[in-house]
């Protein structure tokens, strides 16, 4: 069987032949790696599944059929009853599709041949969501299906798309088509069934996917977790990647949670959960990670408890150009931060930050009407790069730093001020400067955010030590000057006593 695995990553490697990125990005197909397709499989508890004699598998975007290989195999290592298998495999490229039947071909002749399995598949050239209308919007029961596997397409779609207005039930502002091949797969599943899916990790935490999370919670289990340190899995997708496996049949509360290579770990379900009201999933590595859920849990105060609050940057570029310069600030034109000014260890390089590109601009028009005055911020980076190796970079903004009355901040940055937008102090700047700035709150980050931006609504929902706290650490930070990661890590450690 092991040979068949390979055919068909070499099928992969023919299609992928003259196909450029763009054009792969473009339709949404990123082939799951062998190793990938392994470790989705052994999260699968084939117990139930081996003592059957007839089992129902599959695949809502099979591509060339490296999980449905990779299943079978594992199927054929094991002892079991199995005599037959119906395989369904949707895959609407018309290339793809050949090099599918030909893959499934020689699939159904392996198992028969050593195992004495009955094969029997059908090819279905159609859009999977579309095709499923019917049973979407049923509450009628149907035979269902034992396994489903799937690396679904990742793509943005418009709410108006047909795929969005039959599961409209469930969406909440702007959809991602695999939100709704995971929806429709857990709807496909038996009442025993197993369903595992390699999918970006945000589905979990995401505000646009809480319907989804609460449809999956009310049909499934989620039993098993697989994250990655590596987020170049498919070098076209800029969130991190995981694989998720659900049981259709209710059972313990119990989750299984593994990271890398690394020996996995048991926990309990409701541990992960970040926010009841939305049921937020976070994803930890390991059990230290379990200990930062547990200490942050401790935190009493939420951002808006302590009188402040977190905006997006109000100056987006494109819609701005008219008002922008590439020249340093004057009268006339007030400064334009943009995220290349903040770097590490509260360092703002503005004065010194050369003009790139053309969002590298200096400064912009008084006359823009999304210009904010000039007081005490904290500021952070919003999009954190592939390759950064800090997910949090900020940086306080003085008030002297500059000689204006008026700044421009991009789209890519947030800004920390008063709730009632009055001014904020310089110590509460560095106090949260400290918190946020920390390793704590790093790794903490990392826990509940999969994605490369930094989001305010996450903000909205972590909890922060006291406002004394917050202003103790920004006064002490002030008079060391020592804004190093270490140093804010220290100071967490020395004032919150957990």
């Amino acid at each position: 069987m092991d040979n068949i695995i390979n055919i068909i990553k070499n099928s992969q490697d023919k299609y992928l032949e003259g196909k450029n990125k763009e054009y792969i990005k473009k339709k949404s197909q990123f082939f799951t790696p062998d190793d990938i397709a392994y470790k989705m499989i052994k999260t699968i508890n084939l117990k139930n599944i081996l003592s059957k004699e007839t089992i129902y598998i599959l695949e809502p975007s099979a591509g060339c059929g490296i999980l449905i290989g990779t299943l079978i195999r594992e199927l054929m290592n094991s002892t079991n009853d199995i005599k037959e298998i119906y395989i369904d495999a949707y895959e609407n490229d018309m290339e793809l599709a050949s090099l599918l039947r030909s893959n499934l071909i020689k699939i159904k002749k392996v198992a028969k041949e050593k195992n004495n399995i009955n094969i029997k598949y059908k090819v279905i050239q159609d859009n999977f969501i579309i095709r499923n209308r019917k049973k979407w919007s049923s509450n009628k029961t149907f035979r269902g299906y034992d396994i489903i596997i799937s690396n679904p397409p990742y793509k943005k779609i418009n709410q108006e798309s047909e795929e969005a207005c039959i599961m409209n039930n469930i969406i909440h502002g702007q959809p991602n088509l695999y939100t709704l091949f995971i929806a429709m797969s857990i709807k496909m599943l038996n009442y025993d069934g197993i369903y595992t899916v390699l999918s970006p990790r945000n589905y979990l935490t995401g505000e646009y996917s809480k319907l989804l999370r609460k449809y999956i919670l009310k049909k499934c289990s989620l039993k098993h977790i697989h994250s990655f340190g590596n987020r170049h899995i498919f070098t076209s997708v800029n969130q991190e990647v995981i694989i998720s496996t659900f049981q259709a049949k209710q059972s313990d509360n119990k989750i299984n949670i593994m990271y890398n290579e690394e020996i996995g770990f048991v926990a309990d379900f409701e541990d992960i959960i970040l926010d009841k009201e939305s049921m937020s999933i976070v994803v930890p590595k390991n059990k230290e990670d379990m200990k930062l859920l547990e200490k942050f849990e401790k935190y009493t105060y939420s951002l808006k408890d302590l009188g402040f609050k977190v905006n997006v940057g109000p100056v987006v570029q494109f819609r701005n150009e008219e008002y922008l310069s590439r020249e340093i600030y004057s009268k006339k034109y007030a400064p334009m931060i943009i995220a290349n000014d903040i770097q590490k260890d509260n360092q703002i390089v503005y004065y010194i930050r050369e003009n790139k590109r053309k969002t590298h601009q200096k400064s912009i028009s008084i006359k823009s009407k999304n210009l904010i005055s000039n007081n005490n911020y904290l500021l952070l980076r919003k999009i954190t790069a592939k390759d950064d190796d800090a997910l949090i970079v900020c940086a306080v903004l003085e008030e002297s730093y500059f000689d204006h009355n008026l700044i421009g901040l991009d789209n890519n940055l947030l800004y920390f001020l008063k709730d009632d937008n009055s001014y904020i102090s310089i110590e509460e700047c560095y106090g949260l400067f400290c918190f946020i700035n920390s390793d704590d709150f790093s790794n903490y980050y990392s826990i509940i955010n999969g994605t490369h931006t930094i989001n305010v609504t996450d903000f909205n929902k972590i909890r922060f030590p006291s406002y004394d706290i917050i202003v103790a650490m920004g006064n002490e930070i002030i008079q060391s000057k020592i804004y190093s990661k270490d140093n804010c890590t220290m100071l967490i450690d020395k004032y919150i006593n957990i």
